[in-house]
């Protein structure tokens, strides 16, 4: 993988946690896989597999 493009799937990931951190608690149980899906806004599998992950990482820190 290329450096360049290495940074980009982290900066990915990063919006994915960011985009977890900004939704209120209260609505975190309402989540579902298809929610999540709908809410990440990348079409190439990659991107969306580092985006998911940020976002599930986000998630994970909240639970613990």
């Amino acid at each position: 993988m290329k450096t360049e493009n290495a940074f980009r799937l982290s900066r990915i990931q990063a919006e994915g946690w960011n985009a977890a951190r900004l939704i209120p608690t209260t609505r975190l149980a309402g989540l579902n896989e298809k929610k999540v899906d709908a809410l990440n806004p990348y079409s190439k599998d990659s991107e969306r597999l580092r985006w998911n992950a940020g976002f599930n990482s986000a998630l994970q820190s909240w639970q613990r």
